[in-house]
């Protein structure tokens, strides 16, 4: 702790110390037992501290305070805490960055919530943190003393210095008719109604009236009203002298002077509802203040450690300290025995005889008999056997006290060992197990090495004869059947059936040779048999076993004893603790199908009053309902005493759950309603709070998201549950709660995964059109690529013929060519041979025509047409000849 904050811490324990604070405090009453509603004994309260090893942040509470919902709230310098009961949570600057600064000195209470002030700034606390204002402008040089809300929100903050500040539309002023007429510093205040105040300052205690706008001096200003507290019924004021009670007109009468109580821390002091004064001692635990008397409460688990703050809450009281943390001291589920003979003990079998008296038997130091409030024991100086006691019994007035070198007999009047029973006597083992008396008043004795013997009427030790097969077994465990029947249980060997002190029967349980050690048996109602176990609990029905393990909700996979409740139920021990099982929850595991099934129930231990966690086995018995229905728990350190009936019933209050948070990555926001968790987002967690002070243990939660039809799933010490991979929709928490085994109530959060784009419906239909007309497309260019296939196939096959065609074509061409290069030729050539003749002919006969008109011929018309005649045959044959000629052209 930094010097700056000690010193500013340390002037609150000023006034208590100016003396001298070496003086040894007087110790007036110191040893005074205190009435019923007081802690008396170490064994009537239980101290169930919270420090650094196991929640907070540091072991120095600055302040403490209840807000309105019921989480207890605690400062150090480390950060906040805040407590459900279970579950401390840590609001620090790191994990919620709307904190201005990491430590808080003060807390107020009002009705929206605790205001926590720190050195330039304040936060409301109401199941978290609701808004924080910064008061640096009003804190320079200074610091906040004492805050007061008044109805219409707004705040009244007084400091050190001596001034009044009005927070009111987010700006600070000063309240105007504050005005004292000398130099003080604000202590305190304390509301007198919704409009009155007292101011205790360093120069006398003030009236405040907030609707006539007036203040006044109300004690001398050499008065030093340190702190003022109270109830509508009485105010009282810590001063530098001692405590004062404000009577009319403000008189002030001097309860106890601090000239005679020097380590009163005035911080502290508190009124309970029964007017009485709580106050934190500087090293002495506590101090009661009814009246004038004083009483001291010295707790030693907080030997030397400062108490700071208290809260006294019905049968619960509320420690802040400086070093130990945060101390809730309660009263004690699980009484304990006050005879210091008894006191951590390690406690063998507990039986209680026909008087009502009970017998304990102890490992190491004899057998004590306890009788109202009366003890005597027994050891070997007075006749006993061994000191180690493994069993105990009773027949015809007398105690039997099995060892494991035998048996001690105790007569009830004479109180005195009168004979022992040893191999000798005819047991087949000196360890003896259990000794049990049946209907037919017949004792039952069980050792080692095949032993099961019984005392007959006339006190005769007779053996039961069994197969050779069972010559070396132990056995362990016995109880007489609705059908008056006998069952024994072994090790290794399963259990044994006896009838008319015969052996009729041997049945084999379900587990390995390491965990077949039947501790314990019951019959319950319907005549069904419960086997406690190594293995755990094997439930025997109608011919088939079912077994009841660790992952069905015990807490130990031993079960040493199985009692009935005298309501409903079953209790059971084992090295943790004693557990309840309710009759209805019994019923739900008999007709579950599911090998899983998880069974709620409620857990004692040593936090809740047992003088250890542990309890002991293999004795018989391993517990014991006594006449009144109380049920005594054997463990290591001593008896543990459990009231059934004080369970029993309708609980009077409801459970106070809340759902907390919602955590988004690093963010929490509080759960107001519905949830609505971000497009994107698939991981969160889920955080809610179950507020018991008192036994948070009676509770079983379970859990199941989603259909009516999902199996119910168990929470253990964890009050966050964590969800990945939800696909977006609408889904229903469901948070079943059973107290003490019995269905209270199930809470249901409503919880919207908000889906992404590419998760909306529109998103998935219009994937599923693209999908379709992917496909369509699709096969429209498969037919189109088959098609276009088979098309260039036949083009190509086409193209190849048409090219060869194309070839011939060429060469056809070419040969046309050249036959037309030939043909040119050959008519060129005969159009010359044709032309002279063809001419001559043309000539002659138009000779012929105009024969008249020429004179000069030279040859007579008959010799001109027999020229004419030659001449054409001459044509005709040149014609043939170019016929001939082309038509040998057509030839390759």
């Amino acid at each position: 702790m930094s010097n700056r904050n000690f010193l500013k811490f340390s002037f609150f324990l000023l006034f208590a110390i100016t003396s001298c604070i070496l003086w040894e405090a007087k110790s007036f009453a110191q040893n005074q037992s205190l009435n019923k509603n007081s802690v008396e004994n170490s064994n009537d309260y239980v101290l169930e501290i919270w420090d650094n090893s196991n929640g907070l942040p540091q072991n120095a509470v600055f302040a403490m305070e209840k807000d309105n919902m019921g989480y207890l709230w605690a400062a150090t310098e480390e950060g906040l805490v805040r407590l459900d009961g279970t579950t401390p949570k840590v609001f620090d600057q790191e994990t919620y960055p709307i904190m201005l600064e990491q430590t808080y000195y003060t807390f107020f209470k009002s009705k929206r919530g605790i205001w926590a002030t720190a050195d330039r700034s304040i936060a409301l606390l109401q199941q978290s943190i609701l808004e924080v204002i910064d008061c640096s402008t009003i804190t320079e040089k200074t610091w906040i003393r004492a805050i007061f809300e008044t109805e219409n929100g707004e705040l009244l903050i007084g400091t050190q210095s001596g001034k009044i500040h009005v927070w009111k539309d987010n700006t600070f002023s000063i309240l105007d008719f504050w005005k004292p007429n000398i130099e003080l510093e604000i202590l305190s205040f304390y509301p007198l109604s919704s409009t009155k105040l007292l101011i205790g300052t360093t120069r006398g205690l003030y009236e405040v009236d907030l609707n006539l706008k007036k203040s006044k001096i109300v004690t001398q200003d050499t008065f030093v009203a340190q702190k003022v507290f109270g109830s509508d019924t009485s105010v009282f004021v810590s001063s530098g002298s001692g405590l004062f009670r404000v009577r009319e007109n403000y008189e002030m009468e001097m309860i106890i002077s601090y000239d005679d109580y020097r380590d009163i821390n005035p911080t502290s002091l508190i009124k309970d509802s029964e007017d009485r004064i709580w106050a934190g001692s500087l090293e002495k635990g506590l101090l009661l203040i009814e009246g004038r008397n004083v009483s001291r409460i010295n707790f030693p688990e907080l030997k030397n450690y400062t108490v700071r703050k208290i809260i006294k809450e019905r049968d619960n009281i509320y420690l802040g300290t400086l070093g130990k943390g945060l101390v809730i001291v309660k009263p004690a589920k699980v009484k304990q025995l006050k005879f210091d003979s008894l006191k951590e003990k390690n406690v063998k079998p507990i039986f209680q005889a026909n008087d009502s008296s009970i017998w304990i038997g102890t490992k190491a130091d004899g057998i004590f008999r306890i009788k109202g409030d009366a003890i005597q024991s027994w050891t070997t100086n007075d006749g006993l056997i061994q000191n180690g006691v493994t069993t105990i019994g009773s027949l015809a007035g007398k105690i039997y006290v099995g060892s494991g070198s035998g048996i001690s007999v105790i007569d009830y009047k004479s109180r005195k060992v009168i004979e022992t029973i040893t191999v000798e006597n005819g047991l087949k083992s000196n360890y003896v197990y259990a000794i049990y008396q049946d209907s037919k008043k017949r004792l039952w004795i069980l050792t080692r090495n095949g032993g099961i013997h019984y005392l007959d009427e006339n006190g005769l030790l007779k053996l039961v004869e069994l197969p050779t097969l069972y010559n070396q077994t132990n056995f362990i465990s016995i109880l007489e059947l609705k059908n008056n029947q006998l069952i024994i249980g072994s090790m290794n060997q399963g259990v044994f059936w006896i009838e008319n002190e015969k052996f009729t029967q041997n049945q084999k349980l379900p587990l390995t040779p390491g965990e077949d050690i039947v501790y314990s048996i019951y019959e319950d109602e319907k005549e069904n048999l419960w086997f406690g176990t190594h293995g755990g609990i094997i439930f025997f029905k109608d011919g088939r076993f079912r077994s009841l393990k660790k992952i069905n909700g015990l807490k130990s996979r031993s079960v040493y004893s199985i009692i009935p409740d005298p309501v409903d139920g079953i209790w059971i021990t084992n090295n943790f603790g004693v557990q309840y099982f309710s009759d209805s929850e019994l019923e739900n595991f008999k007709k579950s199908t599911d090998q899983n099934f998880f069974l709620g129930s409620t857990f004692f231990n040593k936090q809740m009053g047992m003088p250890n966690s542990e309890a002991n086995g293999l004795i018989f018995p391993s517990a014991v309902k006594d006449y009144s229905e109380k049920i005594w728990i054997p463990t290591v350190e001593g008896v543990g005493i459990i009231d059934p009936s004080s369970f029993s019933g309708v609980p009077e209050n409801s459970s106070e759950f809340i759902w907390d948070e919602l955590h988004l990555g690093d963010q929490s926001i509080p759960i107001e309603g519905d949830v609505e968790i971000p497009q994107g987002v698939r991981m969160f967690q889920i955080s809610f709070s179950l507020i018991d002070f008192d036994n948070p243990s009676q509770y079983s939660l379970f859990y199941r998201m989603g259909s009516k039809k999902e199996n119910w799933l168990p929470i253990k010490d964890q009050r966050q549950l964590i969800f990945n991979g939800l696909k977006p929709g609408k889904y229903n928490l469901e948070l079943k709660i059973l107290r003490y085994g019995q269905l209270e109530t199930i809470k249901t959060l409503s919880i919207r995964v908000i889906p992404t784009f590419f998760e909306t419906t529109f998103f998935l239909v219009l994937l599923a059109v693209s999908a379709i007309f992917l496909i369509y497309i699709s096969f429209q260019y498969y037919f189109n690529w088959k098609m276009k296939n088979r098309f260039e196939f036949m083009v190509s096959q086409r193209t190849s013929e048409l090219s060869h065609t194309n070839e011939k074509l060429k060469d056809a061409f070419t040969e046309i060519e050249h036959q037309n290069s030939i043909l040119k030729e050959i008519t060129w050539n005969q159009s010359h041979l044709i032309r002279a003749p063809l001419t001559k002919a043309m000539g002659i006969n138009r000779i012929l025509i105009n024969y008249p008109k020429y004179t000069k011929v030279g040859k007579t018309k008959e010799e001109l047409e027999i020229e004419l005649l030659e001449t054409l045959n001459q044509l005709d044959q040149i014609l043939k000849e170019t016929h001939s000629i082309s038509e040998n052209l057509k030839k390759p």
